[in-house]
């Protein structure tokens, strides 16, 4: 009678901790990073026309501004 014997593959050691740990820190940082969006959004369009073209920015450039001081593209 034939003997036959099953070896279960290994499994990589899963560090579920430190996933959750790197979720939140990504979500933390997202989170950050829009508020930064919103604040300087909100701060540009609460300026006149004639502030934002003192410091060289239009009225349609806030979003673009906004978006380069939050997310550095």
């Amino acid at each position: 009678m034939a003997h036959i014997t099953f070896h279960a593959p290994r499994v990589a050691h899963i560090d579920l901790g430190a996933i959750v740990r790197t979720k939140v820190a990504e979500v933390k940082e997202a989170l950050a990073r829009r508020a930064e969006y919103r604040a300087v959004y909100n701060q540009l369009a609460a300026m006149t026309d004639r502030d934002l073209a003192d410091i060289g920015i239009s009225r349609g450039m806030i979003e673009d501004v906004a978006h380069q001081a939050a997310y550095k593209n």
